[in-house]
């Protein structure tokens, strides 16, 4: 049987013809919270240029994860786990169809932010290897946290207060693209159609 993880929030201490939008919609009594209270219209960059001035507010970005490094922890029962994101626009809608959902986040975003969070190990059998299969690279994190510092690269390193992790079959970053919201419009990104070539005939 496959064990099961749970996120711990640390609070306070489908383009298809039948789909329609509907504002983003947190899953947990923990993330409504964080929703309610966190900023999204402040950005990656916009922190970049002077962290200080938003060392005390938390904010809510998207990104999809590029790696992980994860450890069990002897006290709790609880596994850590460091987490580079590559941010994402996201414009805090959802396309519904039928009981599913799907987010459509833009393939554009504002660079490199890292975070260490937590789980909790829902069964004695939870590993870390459980945990990064969770987590695993290429799934999409709603990251609610503050930011703390930023290295020479420009990665920003924050203190989590809460992340959903959203698994690959419920969001797309090849159908829209976008800026900030608001800002630049929407383009629907076409398929890239196969190069054609003929060849003129011998004589």
């Amino acid at each position: 049987m496959k064990a099961k993880l749970i996120l711990i929030a640390l609070s306070a201490g489908l383009l298809a013809s039948c789909s329609f939008d509907a504002p983003y919609a947190p899953v947990t009594k923990a993330e409504k919270v964080e929703f309610r209270n966190d900023r999204q219209d402040i950005y990656p960059e916009d922190v970049r240029k002077d962290p200080a001035r938003y060392a005390n507010l938390t904010v809510a970005w998207a990104g999809i994860i590029v790696s992980n490094n994860a450890m069990e922890e002897d006290l709790g029962g609880r596994i850590r786990m460091e987490t580079i994101f590559d941010h994402r626009y996201f414009d805090w809608e959802q396309d519904e169809e039928g009981p599913g959902m799907r987010l459509l986040i833009s393939p554009r975003g504002e660079g490199l932010f890292r975070s260490v969070w937590y789980m909790k190990r829902d069964t004695d059998e939870s590993s870390d290897e459980d945990a990064m299969k969770y987590a695993a690279p290429g799934k999409l994190a709603i990251v609610y946290a503050s930011p703390k510092s930023v290295d020479d690269n420009g990665t920003i390193e924050m203190h989590y207060h809460f992340i959903r992790v959203v698994d690959r079959t419920q969001f797309t970053a090849n159908e829209l693209e976008y800026g900030r919201i608001p800002g630049e419009p929407f383009r629907p990104i076409e398929a890239k159609r196969p190069k054609i070539t003929t060849n003129s005939p011998s004589h």
